[in-house]
């Protein structure tokens, strides 16, 4: 199985996500049986862009993109994965501009993780090289199911930036990062992903798929991804 997931940040209200689903199935790329399509949206939009993937049986999941570390409580403002169980069947947590702006840990990420996971939501947990070993180190010390999880190498230096890392040395990332968590579980690569360049990283032998950002936003270079790993 091959997985492209959209990750649309701080972008797109309600009626832009809509537009957007209306447009990317007028495109209709052909999304093959060994695919998955994953758009992780803004929390605002995922319950009516849910609701008009159900009327059109467009074969995208959907997913978002944080999760509050805490329990159900007294926490105003936090989402937390019971809040997310009925909505989303992924969740991203620790990419790199969270940890980068928000300061968010290792060890906040792996009780993200422990906690979509005791709610049936499947963790995308994002890693760069500099804390590697220790995003991993607090998965285990959390008894996270690392099994269960998918992995993403996110280097922030190609984030957003239009330089993407050579899809060789991704693929030796992807080769360490499989080493450690010894299981069968997806692991992908993220930072300035275009058409141009997926099947390049995708036809890497322990890459599975990709994190999409800024092409994302756009349908018409979403769908070209797609079409391109076809």
């Amino acid at each position: 199985m091959k997985y492209v997931i959209g990750n649309w940040k701080s972008n797109q209200n309600l009626t832009e996500s809509l537009i957007w689903l209306e447009n990317m199935i007028s495109l209709a790329p052909r999304i093959p049986l060994d695919m998955q399509v994953i758009l992780c949206l803004p929390f605002t939009d995922i319950a009516s862009f849910n609701q008009k993937l159900s009327e059109t049986n467009y074969p995208i999941f959907t997913g978002a993109q944080n999760v509050s570390h805490l329990a159900p409580g007294k926490h105003t403002g936090e989402i937390n994965s019971h809040m997310l169980r009925e909505l989303v069947n992924y969740c991203l947590v620790g990419h790199s501009e969270r940890r980068r702006d928000f300061d968010e840990t290792c060890d906040d990420v792996a009780q993200k993780a422990k906690s979509l996971l005791e709610n049936s939501i499947t963790p995308i947990v994002c890693i760069d090289l500099p804390y590697l070993d220790q995003q991993m180190k607090s998965l285990f010390n959390y008894d996270v199911d690392v099994s269960r999880c998918f992995f993403v190498y996110e280097p922030l230096a190609a984030i957003g930036t239009g330089k993407p890392v050579n899809p060789t040395d991704a693929n030796h990332v992807a080769h360490q990062i499989d080493f450690l968590i010894d299981g069968n579980t997806p692991i992908l690569y993220g930072g300035s992903v275009t058409s141009d360049n997926s099947l390049s990283f995708v036809s890497q032998n322990q890459i599975d798929g990709l994190l999409v950002g800024t092409d994302s936003l756009e349908p018409t270079l979403f769908a070209a991804i797609i079409n391109s790993l076809k």
